[in-house]
């Protein structure tokens, strides 16, 4: 599962481990995590053979680059591939005693800016560097910049121009340099893809829960395309944010929210096959990603060590071919969509 285990990132040729660990829920998006156990999910991570760890400045506010940093910059560096992302620049907040933290729920007490111009975006690889304590990463992903966060067209062709005027040139420059290896976006809505080709031939698209067991409505569109253009493709949000590895119950998270109705009646039918086929829905949502040639890799978030325990176990479990085809027989995945073991 480690370095010996990867795929070329696009036209870059750069090479990545096929999975890796976000650390967003290490930045305590749902619950609060103590700093022994963040260290403890993150070791166990490691001893499981995981080499690729993506991070960024807003999970946490700071804590998931600061907890990954503790953990990684005393291991060597060429042992591992690194991964954090530009757009917002953490700041003091004007109001210090009455900061509250949400959405996340524990964190640090950093306010943030987004800020996509070329000091911008130098100023917040720079600042990462520092909250790492390592001073090298691998990729930069651009954060957050969509329609989820710009629902006002004028707002969001702002900050495209902030990249078109200096942005995009800084993430050049770094990768000219040699500072990094590759740059491109972290996507969690869709047509952002085609928007960001529109502009400029990004390296990697990094898709949260966008293309997964579940949905995958932007293959064709989008996805497609940026493997045409020579994009590599990292899978993020595998389990769409946990029903897919919890199934369902009360609780189920759907997209960081409450399970619609419409996608548990989905969840159940995966499910069912599943169950017949003695298969993990987390497994087969872990391993479906790969089947389509332009993912480089898979990322999940693990909480505790226990979640790397079972998904270390999830990511080998061997699936026969027959649940993949009861899967596309159902419905539930069209027949355009790669498939594990199965012809394109």
């Amino acid at each position: 599962m480690g370095l010996e285990n990867t795929r070329s990132l696009g036209r870059t040729g750069f090479q990545i481990p096929t999975v890796g660990v976000g650390t967003c829920p290490l930045g305590e998006l749902f619950e609060e995590i103590a700093e022994q156990d963040a260290q403890a999910t993150l070791a166990a991570a490691w001893e499981s053979g995981i080499r690729l760890y993506d991070t960024a400045p807003w999970y946490g506010r700071g804590q998931g680059e600061h907890r990954t940093g503790r953990f990684l910059y005393r291991k060597h560096r060429d042992d591992y591939v690194l991964s954090t992302k530009v757009g917002r620049r953490l700041i003091a907040p004007g109001a210090r005693k009455t900061f509250q933290t949400a959405p996340w729920q524990g964190g640090l007490a950093f306010d943030h800016v987004h800020d996509y111009t070329y000091d911008g975006i130098l100023r917040s690889y720079e600042d990462s560097l520092q909250r790492l304590g390592i001073n090298k990463v691998d990729i930069l992903y651009i954060h957050d910049l969509d329609t989820g966060y710009f629902p006002q067209e004028q707002d969001l062709r702002a900050k495209l121009k902030e990249l078109e005027s200096g942005g995009f040139r800084a993430l050049e420059e770094l990768k000219a340099a040699g500072e990094i290896a590759a740059f491109g976006a972290g996507i969690n809505e869709p047509g952002m893809i085609n928007l960001f080709l529109d502009s400029y031939p990004l390296d990697v698209f990094l898709v949260a829960s966008r293309y997964t067991l579940l949905e995958q409505q932007i293959y064709a569109d989008e996805l497609l395309r940026a493997q045409q253009q020579g994009a590599g493709i990292v899978i993020g949000g595998v389990f769409n944010s946990g029903v897919l590895a919890t199934g369902i119950h009360d609780d189920a998270r759907y997209d960081y929210g409450k399970l619609p109705l419409s996608v548990a009646d989905r969840v159940r039918k995966l499910q069912a096959v599943a169950t017949d086929f003695a298969v993990p829905l987390a497994a087969a949502a872990l391993q479906f990603p790969l089947a389509f040639s332009a993912v480089a890799s898979v990322l999940y978030g693990p909480s505790r060590p226990t979640d790397v325990t079972q998904n270390s176990l999830n990511f080998q479990h061997a699936i026969p071919v027959e649940f993949w085809l009861s899967v596309r027989e159902q419905g539930l995945i069209a027949e355009h969509i790669p498939l594990p073991g199965l012809p394109v």
